[in-house]
C-alpha cells in the first residue's frame, strides 16, 4: 500500500533526528571508554590504524546501547516539535488520533528492534572477539621508552631505573643508576653511570642498553657463609642487551572464545548445556563423595573383646563408643574428628567455591543470552515513553527532550545493572534480567494511554493547581482592563456587596472554625461546618465578577487584592466520603491530614482579614467617587 504524505512527513521528521541523535548518543558513549581504557592506551606507541580499528569494533558493541537511546531523544524531539508548532494540534482537529500519528514511527521502531537483534545475534560476537583480542594485545605490549627525570622508571621487566637528568634533543641520559633484579632480589647488581644512551633493535625484539664511565656493584653468589660480600666493578663502556618486546601479542583463542559477549544465541545455549551438564555431574559426584565420607566410622580397638563384638553386633552409637573408651583414646578421637572434621571443611569450602564459579559463568551466559531480547524490546518500550511525552509536554529543541531522555536512560540502566547483578550473584531468578523491561514497560503503557486521551500531564498549569490544591500555595488574581465593556457594573449593588462581604470576613476571622484545632471526628467521619464560608467565596466571586467590568484602573487594582479562598482547606480532603473514612482510619495518615487542615485554616484566618481590609478601601474608594460624580 503507497503511504500516504502525513506518514512520509511524519517518519522523514524523525529520522533526520535519529540519525543526529544515534551519532551523539554513539559518541557519549566512546567517550565513556576512552576515559576507561585512556591509561592503558597511552604510552604503548599505539599507531592511528589501530586505535581507529579500537574504536571502531568498540563502537560496533555499543551500537545496541545507543540505539534505544537515539529513538527516545529522536521521537521526543520530534513530537515536541509537533506540539510547539501546532502541527498536533492540527492533525487531531482533522480527525486523526495520536496512535494513527505514531504509527510510521511505530513500523519503524519495529524493523528497527527485528535489525537491532539480527545485530546483536551476528555482527556484536564477532566484533566482541576481536575486541578482546585488541584489549589483550594492548594490555600485554610492551610500553614505548619515555624515561621520565628524577623517578624511578620500572617498565623495563627486571630493571629499575633513576635517571636524574635527560637530553630530549639527543636522547642521551645522565647521571644514572639502574638496580638489576633479573636473578632476584637476594642477588640484586646495581649500575651506576655518569651517561647511557638507550635504543630498541630494528626488529624491535630487544634493547641496546649503553653505558659509560660507571662502576657496577653486585653480590658474590658463592661466598655465603661471609654474608655475600658485594663486588666491584669499574668500566667506561658496558653494553646489555635486553628482551623487549614492543610488538603486538596474540590473544590466545581460549580467552577470547570464552566471553559470553563473543557468542550468538546458539553458541551461548551449548555452552550452558555444557556447563550445566558438567555443573551436574560434579554436584553428584561431590555428594556420593560426602556420603561416604559422612557415613564412614572410625573402626576403634578397644580393650574389652567382649564389649567390642557386643558393639559390632548392633548399630554403632559414636556416643556410646566414645564412653566405653578410655582417657587417652578420648583424646585421640577428638583430635581425630577435629582433623577430619576440618580436612572436609576445607574441602567442601574449595568444592563450593568451584559450583558458586561454574554457576556464575552459567548466569552470565544466561544474562548475555537474555540482553539480546532485552536490548531489542527496549527499543519499543523506549519509542512509547518518548512520543507520548513529546505529545504531552509540546516542548522540542535540546532542552527539556534531553533532560528527560537522560533521566529515563539512567532509570533504564541502573534496573537493568541491579536486575542483571543480583541474577548473577544468585539473589533472583533469571527474572532480574528483565527487571528494565518490567519497570518501564508500565511507564510507556501509561504516557501512551495519557497522551491518547489529550492528558494535562506534566503542563504548568496543572502542576500549579494541584499545589495549589493539597498545599495551599499562593496564587494572585490577575485581571486587566477590558478594551470593551457592555455593562458597566451597579456601584449600588456593589456596595451593598461589599459590606456584606466586610462583616462577614471579620465575623469570620473570630469565629471557632478559624480558631481551634479541626475536629477529627467532623473531618473524616461527618461534615464540616463550612456553609458561611462557601456563601461568602461565592459572593466574593460574584462581586469581582461585576466589578471587573469597571474602566477605573484603580479599581481594578484594589480588587486584586482580594485572596483567592481556599475554603477547601477545612473541608474532608476527599470528594468521596469512603476515602475520607479510610484515611481517618488510618490514624497516622489522618494526623497528617489534620495538620493540613489547621494550616488551611490559619490560612483562611489571614485571607479574611486581607479581605475585609480590601473591601473596607473599595467602600471608601466608591464612595469618594460618588460624591465627585
Amino acid at each position: 500500500m503507497r503511504p500516504k504524505r502525513l506518514d512520509i512527513f511524519v517518519l522523514r521528521s524523525f529520522l533526520l533526528l535519529f540519525v543526529a541523535a544515534f551519532a551523539i548518543c554513539l559518541f557519549v558513549l566512546l567517550m565513556n571508554v576512552l576515559w576507561r581504557y585512556a591509561e592503558d592506551i597511552v604510552g604503548k606507541g599505539l599507531d592511528f590504524a589501530f586505535l581507529a580499528r579500537f574504536f571502531w569494533e568498540f563502537a560496533l558493541t555499543l551500537v545496541p546501547q545507543a540505539l534505544p537511546l537515539a529513538v527516545l531523544m529522536a521521537s521526543l524531539i520530534t513530537f515536541g516539535n509537533f506540539g510547539e508548532r501546532l502541527e498536533l494540534l492540527a492533525m487531531k482537529t482533522a480527525g486523526i488520533p495520536l496512535l494513527r500519528i505514531m504509527r510510521p514511527v511505530m513500523v519503524f521502531s519495529m524493523m528497527l528492534a527485528g535489525v537491532s537483534f539480527y545485530f546483536q545475534n551476528v555482527t556484536v560476537p564477532h566484533a566482541a572477539k576481536n575486541l578482546y583480542a585488541l584489549i589483550y594485545s594492548i594490555n600485554e605490549k610492551n610500553p614505548e621508552l619515555e624515561i621520565p627525570e628524577g623517578v624511578f622508571y620500572s617498565q623495563i621487566n627486571g630493571f629499575n631505573m633513576y635517571v636524574k637528568h635527560k637530553d630530549f634533543d639527543t636522547g642521551m641520559l645522565y647521571d644514572v643508576t639502574i638496580y638489576d633484579h633479573r636473578d632476584g632480589y637476594e642477588n640484586l647488581s646495581v649500575i651506576v653511570s655518569d651517561s647511557a644512551f638507550m635504543e630498541t633493535t630494528a626488529d624491535k625484539q630487544h634493547l641496546y642498553l649503553h653505558l659509560f664511565s660507571g662502576e657496577q656493584f653486585s653480590q658474590e653468589k658463592d661466598m655465603e657463609s661471609q654474608g655475600k660480600p658485594y663486588r666491584r666493578e669499574g668500566f667506561r663502556e658496558k653494553h646489555i642487551l635486553l628482551e623487549f618486546n614492543s610488538d603486538m601479542k596474540q590473544a590466545p583463542e581460549g580467552l577470547v572464545s570464552s566471553q559470553a559477549m563473543s557468542k550468538n544465541m546458539n553458541e551461548i545455549k551449548h555452552t550452558i548445556d555444557s556447563l550445566s551438564g558438567n555443573q551436574d555431574s560434579v554436584g553428584r559426584g561431590n555428594m556420593s563423595e560426602f556420603r561416604v565420607t559422612a557415613l564412614s566410622t572410625y573402626r576403634m580397638q578397644h580393650s574389652d573383646s567382649v564389649a567390642y563384638e557386643n558393639l559390632k553386633s548392633r548399630i554403632i552409637s559414636a556416643d556410646s563408643v566414645y564412653a566405653v573408651s578410655s582417657r587417652n583414646r578420648q583424646v585421640d578421637i577428638k583430635n581425630a574428628m577435629r582433623s577430619k572434621i576440618q580436612t572436609q571443611a576445607s574441602d567442601l569450602a574449595i568444592k563450593s567455591s568451584n559450583m558458586f564459579y561454574t554457576d556464575k559463568a552459567i548466569r552470565r551466559h544466561w544474562i548475555e543470552w537474555m540482553k539480546k531480547i532485552t536490548n531489542s524490546l527496549s527499543i519499543l518500550i523506549f519509542f512509547f515513553i518518548g512520543a507520548p511525552l513529546g505529545a504531552i509536554i509540546r516542548k522540542g529543541g535540546l532542552g527539556v527532550p534531553v533532560i528527560i531522555s537522560v533521566f529515563t536512560f539512567i532509570l533504564f540502566y541502573i534496573t537493568s545493572v541491579s536486575g542483571e547483578k543480583m541474577f548473577r550473584e544468585g539473589e533472583w531468578s533469571i527474572v532480574g534480567c528483565w527487571f528494565s523491561v518490567m519497570v518501564l514497560t508500565p511507564l510507556s503503557v501509561f504516557f501512551t494511554v495519557k497522551a491518547n486521551g489529550d492528558s494535562t500531564l506534566f503542563q504548568f498549569d496543572v502542576i500549579t493547581e494541584f499545589f495549589r490544591y493539597w498545599f495551599g500555595t499562593k496564587v494572585n488574581r490577575h485581571i486587566v482592563r477590558k478594551d470593551v465593556v457592555i455593562d458597566d457594573p451597579d456601584r449600588e449593588k456593589c456596595l451593598n456587596a461589599l459590606e456584606n462581604i466586610r462583616s462577614r470576613s471579620e465575623r469570620l476571622e473570630q469565629s471557632t472554625l478559624l480558631n481551634s484545632l479541626p475536629d477529627y471526628r467532623r473531618l473524616f467521619f461527618g461534615s464540616v461546618d463550612s456553609d458561611e464560608l462557601t456563601e461568602l467565596n461565592v459572593e466574593l466571586e460574584d462581586l469581582v465578577t461585576e466589578l471587573g467590568n469597571s474602566r477605573d484602573r484603580i479599581e481594578l487594582d484594589m480588587l486584586n487584592g482580594f485572596p483567592l479562598l481556599q475554603i477547601h482547606g477545612v473541608q474532608p480532603p476527599f470528594a468521596r466520603a469512603w476515602a475520607d473514612r479510610l484515611v481517618g482510619i488510618v490514624f497516622p495518615i489522618g494526623l497528617l491530614f489534620e495538620l493540613r487542615a489547621w494550616l488551611f485554616t490559619r490560612k483562611l484566618k489571614r485571607q479574611m482579614l486581607k479581605t475585609s481590609q480590601v473591601a473596607g478601601k473599595l467602600i471608601e474608594y466608591v464612595n469618594n467617587n460618588k460624591q465627585t460624580e
